[in-house]
């Protein structure tokens, strides 16, 4: 039996993960923003967690770590994404993006690698994606902050070669999950890429 933090875990790949490894018989602490939209199942502990705020994370993992005892693994699994124009994108949106999908990660792998560390074991898998290798048009600030925490986390790799505490940097390709309905679009855009934006959201929509 493996304690697991796992995040975003009320939706998506998150939550089927989340019903995999109980079934399993692990112990799950999943975090949301929302705790109501967390399945209410034994060996699912549910933690908050907002990843844009900093605060949030050091409390959702000290909080979850004190319940828990220690961790196996930590799954770094919440994103969001964002569809625009990357010439159109306000530097709020991309810094937004990067504290998500990287900043607020990379939090999390420290307060957890100082742990693991400690006791010489430990697994963390990030969930990156393939557009970090394969950008997706629109997608900039995504694609480039996948590609952030894909190259932050070959760098730990490197740096812990000689230890028991695994990294991996899981990058799957696009999923048919709830998350491109969370994708956030500007209501308007420059008419010079309607047909283009219509044309890769359609794609993106279908695979």
């Amino acid at each position: 039996m493996k304690r697991v933090f796992l995040t975003g875990a009320s939706s998506g790949i998150g939550l089927a993960i989340a019903k995999l490894l109980v079934a399993e018989g692990h112990e799950v602490w999943g975090t949301s923003r929302n705790l109501e939209r967390l399945p209410k199942t034994p060996r699912l502990h549910p933690i908050r967690l907002d990843l844009t705020d900093r605060d949030s994370i050091q409390e959702a993992f000290n909080s979850a770590l004190a319940e828990a005892g220690y961790f196996d693994v930590l799954i770094n699994n919440a994103g969001a994404g964002h569809f625009d124009p990357a010439e159109l994108l306000p530097m709020e949106t991309i810094a937004s993006q990067f504290q998500i999908l990287v900043f607020g990660q990379i939090q999390l792998m420290q307060l957890a690698l100082r742990h693991m560390q400690a006791r010489d074991k430990g697994l963390i898998i990030n969930v990156s994606s393939l557009a970090s290798r394969l950008p997706v048009p629109f997608m900039a600030a995504y694609n480039g902050a996948k590609a952030a925490l894909a190259a932050f986390t070959m760098s730990i790799q490197l740096e812990l070669g000689d230890s028991r505490v695994r990294i991996v940097d899981l990058q799957p390709a696009n999923i048919c999950t709830e998350f491109n309905q969370g994708v956030i679009q500007s209501a308007k855009t420059e008419s010079r890429y309607d047909a283009k934006i219509a044309k890769t959201w359609k794609i993106v929509e279908h695979t």
